[in-house]
């Protein structure tokens, strides 16, 4: 396979005379033969998006970079500079192969394919690794959209929304609890593509004071311990809607207390609420109405003196693979 890296720039820049069509993004092409067009392997797409990429080892440079040269790295908000911080996992130790676990693979349309390679897992079930947006030529592969993506790694689910004038990626995925009865949690992160890059953004207000980030936990649970000695749990479920002009997040959360000493005595409700809050896709920053209904929320118990109770700890990564097949060696060059 041949990979060819192109300036995106110029791709994104280069105007069309006489022609009111925008062109579409290069990023990156890979030429390849018939039959591997058809029946692309795990290393196609890890050489195609990951530069640098070693067939003969299954394995990428570390640091790793994707196929424009770029760093493959996330930032999430901290707790100091936005009012809900993102989540904050520990990396686990990098794979010394990559494999077909490590690949993530969505059909958008005919010929297009949302593909995202993990290269580094943490504690919380989170990976993270360079995706594209890939579209099948007759001469092989072309990139019309990269970036980088930090998600969920259990049933994962990709895909492309249009809001406004932005397309966004949507990138759902479970963490699970190690042990029976096995609790999974779904989130979703969503990431503007923005003149061919998918761009990791935080939810700000309309003065642009962060709100959070832009990772939505579809199912969520803490507990607390009051100043009383009772616990309070608190369950949230929430959807997203992709309408024409915004995306509308619908929370419900519901609180129940309980009493330590007395574990045979149920839970008892104590609160549920709701809300709807509608985020638009501007020209370069995510616009949130409010602050989620879980930040509020927990916001309060805090300011009152209650304290999280560690929770139960999510699935790490699935334990290394080494595959032994060796595959054909890829031609890689720069279009000058």
């Amino acid at each position: 396979m041949k990979r060819r890296l192109l300036v995106a720039a110029l791709a994104l820049t280069t105007p069309l005379v006489g022609c009111a069509t925008v062109p579409k993004p290069k990023l990156c092409e890979a030429v390849v033969g018939a039959h591997e067009a058809s029946y692309p392997t795990p290393d196609t797409w890890f050489s195609l998006l990951l530069h640098g990429f070693d067939p003969k080892h299954g394995a990428a440079p570390r640091p790793p970079v994707d196929c424009s040269g770029a760093p493959v790295a996330w930032e999430e908000p901290s707790a100091d500079e936005c009012r809900e911080a993102g989540p904050q996992p520990k990396p686990l130790p990098p794979k010394e192969r990559l494999d077909e676990t490590d690949l993530i693979l969505e059909t958008t349309q005919a010929n297009e394919r949302l593909v995202w390679a993990i290269t580094r897992r943490f504690d919380n079930g989170e990976g993270l690794g360079p995706v594209a947006l890939v579209e099948r030529t007759k001469l092989g592969f072309v990139i019309r959209g990269l970036g980088s993506l930090r998600g969920m790694t259990d049933n994962v689910k990709l895909r492309m929304e249009h809001v406004g004038s932005t397309d966004v990626l949507v990138a759902e995925g479970d963490a699970c609890t190690q042990e029976e009865p096995r609790v999974c949690r779904r989130a979703a992160r969503i990431l503007p593509l923005r003149s061919g890059r998918f761009f990791s953004e935080a939810v700000s207000d309309s003065e642009r004071a962060c709100l959070g980030a832009g990772w939505f936990p579809l199912a969520r649970e803490q507990i607390f311990e009051l100043p009383s000695g009772l616990r309070r749990k608190f369950e949230l479920t929430a959807t997203l809607v992709f309408n024409p002009d915004a995306i509308v997040v619908q929370e419900q959360v519901s609180v129940s207390d309980s009493d330590p000493k007395q574990p045979a005595i149920p839970e008892r409700l104590y609160r549920r609420a709701q809300n709807e809050r509608k985020l638009t896709v501007e020209d370069n920053v995510l616009v949130g109405t409010t602050p989620s209904l879980w930040a509020r929320m927990v916001e309060l118990q805090v300011a009152a003196g209650a304290k999280p109770v560690a929770d139960q700890p999510l699935v790490a990564a699935p334990a290394p693979k080494e595959t032994p097949k060796e595959a054909p060696r890829a031609t890689v060059k720069n279009i000058p």
